[in-house]
């Protein structure tokens, strides 16, 4: 029997790196496009658009990107086909359990993986240290992309 493919949960900082011109960007932009390529249902947290957009924003107050270039790259970002999810009780509370898995004090990351154990979805990051303990956590879902 033929199993549609896994929802998807991806990262912010991963999302980063296919809109920006970082040292990975074509390697970020060739794995968001084998994701999607079988039209895999792609969800995020309602905080995934702040952190993504202050991504944006930290590398403009850098000097990486001009307005110009921020603005073109929030454009784009808005055309994604993400669904966002809200952080509700029960995926907060969800987050505060998975961040006492992986020993984090804060459960921005958390969250993420929350929502991807939900939706029985894979989420990928760039954080290597938050795949590394999400894996020793017993997290099969999470994926690293370096």
């Amino acid at each position: 029997m033929n199993w549609p493919p896994a929802p998807l949960v991806l990262d912010a900082n991963l999302c980063l790196y296919v809109l920006a011109p970082l040292p990975q960007h074509d390697q970020a932009v060739e794995l968001l496009a084998t994701l999607m390529q079988y039209e895999r249902p792609w969800y995020a947290p309602a905080l995934w658009r702040v952190e993504v957009i202050s991504g944006l924003r930290k590398m403009e107050a850098a000097g990486m990107w001009d307005n110009d270039m921020v603005q073109e790259a929030t454009v784009r970002f808005w055309e994604w086909p993400v669904q966002i999810v809200a952080e509700e009780r029960s995926l907060l509370e969800a987050a505060l359990r998975w961040s006492r898995r992986v020993g984090q004090r804060v459960i921005y990351d958390s969250v993420y993986l929350a929502l991807a154990d939900h939706l029985d979805a894979e989420f990928w990051t760039a954080d290597r240290r938050l795949y590394q303990h999400a894996q020793q956590a017993g997290a099969t879902f999470v994926h690293l992309f370096s």
